[in-house]
């Protein structure tokens, strides 16, 4: 695992810091600059206030909408209607704020199913077959929202058809990306005690999301506060997708995907979302332990093997949940991984008080994406190099860890070395357990800075 590192940074170092020829070259490679940024930002431990645009609230009262200059802050209040009645609300909301939301969508939807069935030219029927099953499955509150949200925007039901025309059933496979289509590819650490100036935890999470070809996604990022009792949730993802990609409860518990591929055949009998699975662990437990617990108890149930990145403050896990199939096969089991889980023999991890995730399972014995697989363990050796050089973090000191690199490094298409902050980037979440907060830096349109701004978005009761 090391050599790994050590290579891809030999070879990086080679082109931006060397003066040596290189063979059929006419002149030598000359340097052109090093693989941090030069940019410089004055980040504190507090997040930046959103600026708001303009301000929707539907007549009932049920959906707000907060317009600001970076994503879309939604309250959606259950309290006050049924989950139909409080989707239509949501879908009228987003075409008041978002009048060209339907345009937009629709072709990104079919940029994810053409690469999901590449085989697949004119008859989409296996994208449908396989939609209507995992959503048959989905918890009947999730659907009436869901189909809610369609009504509201006017969406008909006219299947899975490429031409320029949102569909209700379009809306609904979109509604399952990690699940029906999967494409997500993210990085997280959580550190306390000793490792932090308060001895409170902090957590980082980096989502990265395929963008679309026009930047779609970076168009609609939002934060939706859904009010419902003590299942009061915050949900951070993009308008009008209600599955759990990131969210945290109102008492802090925080739960979030990461893509681990097994390699196994996909298979959709007797299959559940995962991804709504998150969303409900976040409604119904208090604690990481136990909704870990609950993810690895029914993890051969989801269609593709993932990790759950998930912290409360006191605790810290990752749930490597493998699905049924590469359980069966022998390839990998699940596990509720902590701090003093043993990890693979090949991989180091330095600092105790932390727990760091990458698109791999890292428990002894797991399914193994780390060796010889360059942009895992390079950046698992990232994160662990940056912890153990650092005494004792604060939140000032994770926003200038995770945005030290450049972002943009690549040389003939192909990027010199994996970096942590990467141009894939979609939304970094901070979360600091000791004033309670939630901060994120969204990627725009026009791609990911090497400085972001981080945007105080919600709180919770630490």
């Amino acid at each position: 695992m090391k050599n790994i590192a050590v290579v891809t940074v030999l070879v990086a170092g080679l082109l931006f810091g060397g003066k040596k020829e290189v063979v059929g070259l006419s002149e030598p490679v000359k340097p052109i600059g090093n693989l941090n940024t030069q940019e410089k930002a004055e980040y504190t431990d507090k997040g930046t206030a959103p600026k708001v645009i303009k301000e929707y609230v539907t007549p009932d009262g049920v959906c707000k909408i907060k317009v600001n200059e970076a994503y879309y802050d939604v309250t959606l209040d259950e309290e006050k209607a049924s989950p139909y009645d409080a989707g239509i609300a949501y879908g009228k909301a987003i075409k008041e704020v978002f009048p060209d939301y339907c345009e937009v969508f629709e072709p990104y939807i079919w940029e994810n199913i053409k690469a999901a069935f590449p085989g697949v030219k004119d008859d989409f029927k296996p994208a449908e077959e396989r939609m209507n099953k995992l959503f048959a499955t989905v918890d009947d509150h999730y659907k009436q929202e869901i189909q809610g949200i369609a009504k509201g925007l006017g969406l008909k039901s006219q299947g899975l058809v490429e031409d320029g025309v949102l569909s209700a059933e379009e809306f609904t496979i979109i509604q399952m990306i990690p699940d029906c289509l999967r494409q997500e590819s993210c990085s997280g650490l959580s550190m306390w005690g000793k490792k932090t100036e308060t001895g409170d935890m902090l957590a980082v999470r980096c989502l990265e999301w395929i963008l679309g070809s026009d930047m779609d996604m970076c168009k609609i990022h939002s934060v939706v506060h859904i009010i419902n009792g003590e299942k009061s949730i915050t949900n951070i993802g993009f308008l009008g997708l209600m599955d759990g990609i990131s969210g945290v409860s109102d008492n802090g518990l925080f739960a979030a995907i990461l893509d681990v591929g097994t390699d196994q055949e996909y298979d959709t009998e007797g299959k559940e979302c995962y991804s709504f699975a998150v969303r409900h662990i976040l409604e119904t437990y208090d604690n990481a332990k136990e909704a870990g617990e609950y993810m690895v108890a029914n993890s051969a149930k989801y269609t593709f093997s993932h990790i759950i990145m998930l912290t409360d403050g006191k605790e810290s896990y990752c749930a490597e949940d493998a699905c049924g199939q590469a359980q069966k096969s022998g390839k990998a089991f699940s596990i509720l991984r902590d701090n003093k889980t043993p990890i693979m023999k090949n991989v180091e991890w330095d600092s105790p008080d932390s727990l760091c995730t990458v698109n791999s399972y890292l428990s002894e014995g797991n399914y193994d994406l780390m060796s010889g697989y360059e942009v895992n363990a390079v950046r698992f050796a990232k994160y662990n190099k940056w912890v153990k050089d650092t005494d004792k973090f604060t939140l000032a000191k994770v926003k200038n860890m995770m945005t030290q690199e450049l972002v943009h490094n690549k040389v003939h298409g192909s990027s010199v070395v994996p970096t942590v902050h990467r141009d894939s980037l979609t939304q970094m979440i901070l979360l600091d357990y000791h004033e309670g907060s939630v901060q994120v830096a969204f990627t725009g349109v026009d791609g990911v800075k090497d400085k972001p701004v981080f945007y105080e978005v919600t709180d919770f009761i630490p």
